[in-house]
């Protein structure tokens, strides 16, 4: 099973010809390079592939959670500038929101990448409640605004957790009848491997990138400020044009930051219908609508009812 995994791929044999870049169609769709799920799995629940050698994999990003394990050799990861040695027996987490690059591996070097689905992950996730470190590092990896984080461990002298990569390996890659229970189990048994021996974890990290940090100040912003908030008076706090925090804000959230405040007051409307005496002039003035024909108009829009209608359905 190794001395296959080892095999020179077609795409090495293109590497080993000449070609200059990595065949980005081969992972990713559209400018920005997030490997897609999509394109690995082919509807499997799991799957893996040898990492690519002879050439550096340049920075990219995941929309999975993505552990690579290393059969042999060493392989080299920069993760926000810092360097990560994965040698033989080491096991290496990567979770969806975090951006990395592998340096070039020679012949003798064998990682192999699990890719797992996200499905697949929500029915571990159920099964390491138990595991503070896993269970955490899953829940943030399917926070849809989490940040980076990486966890490395050593387990080259622990043989049960090296053993059971192995099987690991073999069931994906020679998958049968009833294998996703199978695999699950596999995960699972991982994970308590790795919370077991106390001496296994090498490092992590967990890392906090610009696009979190501005979701996490803006959120924060609008949530104290939604009355009168201003892209004028978040752009100072940030120390920014308010012309280049509209453009990243746009970039991040993906709707401009008129849309957010909408949002954050109709939201803030919404619960003091359902837990105030309040009137509903009194609220639309407090959440800092002006028109109140328009609040109405974006209140049913989005809530399916007047707000005067969703109060009486709500008590």
């Amino acid at each position: 099973m190794i001395e296959k995994l080892a095999q020179i791929t077609p795409e090495e044999r293109e590497i080993l010809r000449g070609q200059k870049d990595i065949d980005r169609a081969q992972y990713a769709a559209g400018k920005e390079f997030i490997i897609r799920a999509q394109k690995l799995l082919n509807k499997s629940q799991m799957a893996i592939r040898p990492h690519t050698r002879f050439i550096d994999f340049p920075e990219h990003g995941h929309d999975y959670m993505e552990f690579m394990y290393v059969i042999r050799g060493n392989i080299v990861h920069m993760i926000e500038g810092e360097k990560v040695v994965l040698e033989r027996g080491d096991i290496l987490f990567l979770n969806r929101h975090i951006r990395h690059s592998v340096l070039r591996a020679g012949m003798e070097d064998l990682g192999v990448n699990f890719i797992a689905s996200n499905t697949f992950l929500q029915v571990i996730m159920h099964n390491v409640e138990n595991n503070p470190v896993i269970r955490d590092f899953l829940a943030r990896n399917f926070a849809p605004d989490g940040e980076g984080e990486y966890l490395h461990f050593k387990t080259q002298e622990h043989y049960p957790v090296r053993n059971l990569l192995d099987n690991l390996i073999y069931a994906v890659a020679y998958p049968s009848e009833g294998d996703s229970a199978i695999l699950s189990q596999l995960v699972s048994l991982l994970f308590t491997y790795l919370a077991h021996y106390k001496d296994t974890p090498a490092g992590g990290k967990l890392t906090v990138s610009p696009d979190a940090e501005l979701r996490r100040r803006v959120r924060a912003y609008l949530e104290h400020n939604y009355p009168d908030a201003t892209l004028g008076e978040i752009a100072a706090q940030l120390g920014y044009s308010a012309e280049y925090v509209s453009r990243r804000i746009h970039e991040v959230f993906g709707k401009p930051f008129r849309e957010l405040l909408a949002e954050e007051r109709l939201k803030t409307a919404e619960r003091m219908l359902r837990t105030t005496d309040m009137s509903i002039s009194q609220i639309i003035q407090t959440v800092g609508y002006e028109n109140q024909s328009h609040f109405h108009r974006m209140f049913l829009k989005i809530y399916g009812a007047t707000p005067r209608k969703y109060r009486i359905q709500k008590q």
